[in-house]
């Protein structure tokens, strides 16, 4: 089955270019969807906002 993926994020188009192993990987590791409260979301924002200042301290952005 071939997915429309015109009208999605950026996000979810570079999801579905993952190979398939590892987005099944990813779904096993997330478990059931289920709404994030406002503290997981900014906690998600916040590590990546800490992962990307620690790839540029080791010059990798």
């Amino acid at each position: 089955m071939t997915l429309d993926l015109t009208n999605t994020t950026p996000e979810t188009r570079e999801y579905y270019a993952l190979p398939a192993e590892i987005r099944v990987k990813a779904e096993e590791l997330a478990g059931p969807i289920r709404q994030m409260t406002r503290l997981e979301i900014l906690l998600a924002i916040g590590r990546g906002m800490m992962s990307e200042r620690e790839a540029a301290k080791r010059g990798e952005g």
